[in-house]
């Protein structure tokens, strides 16, 4: 499995209704208050790494409605050919993975003010509602890993906040 890296071009699906299958509702604290989001979980293909298989979570406002001033289309160099969004890994984007090595690396877009544990997004798919196909493409991703080991705090894939390209 490649891992996904700055400079890196990603094709990715642009809304359509039948996202609303793979949504998953993320729930953590931040400075003492409980906050709530909303983030599909979309199947994205690294086109610098021959399409590669890449895990993207993207927050609903950046995702679902174009005019949006968040939107994907809206990130610089984004482009849309037919029925995907092209655009190149940058410092809009965040990720989470399983050690430094970027093992089982997966993607995030959305509000970098959101401050959680990474273990959040995993955890959440593979025990929530989201499609089958998504929870399968976690536990590609190393979710059913995650799950076992949420109880340890020591373990460093549990305690990491998102890191940002």
């Amino acid at each position: 499995m490649s891992v996904p890296e700055t400079g890196n071009v990603l094709s990715i699906p642009a809304y359509q209704p039948k996202a609303e299958d793979a949504t998953v509702e993320l729930e953590w604290s931040q400075t003492f208050k409980t906050r709530q989001a909303t983030y599909y979980i979309v199947p994205a293909k690294n086109v610098t790494k021959g399409n590669a298989d890449v895990m993207l979570f993207i927050q609903d406002r950046f995702y679902k409605d174009e005019s949006n001033g968040d939107h994907i289309g809206k990130i610089p160099g984004a482009t849309k050919d037919g029925e995907n969004f092209t655009v190149t890994i940058n410092d809009h984007f965040q990720y989470g993975q399983k050690n430094k090595q970027g093992e089982k690396r997966w993607v995030v877009l959305h509000d970098k003010g959101n401050k959680m544990f990474q273990h959040r997004f995993m955890t959440t798919t593979v025990q929530g509602n989201a499609a089958d196909w998504a929870k399968t493409l976690a536990n590609q991703f190393g979710a059913g890993d995650l799950a076992s080991q949420v109880h340890d705090l020591g373990s460093r894939f549990v305690g990491d906040y998102l890191h940002t390209f």
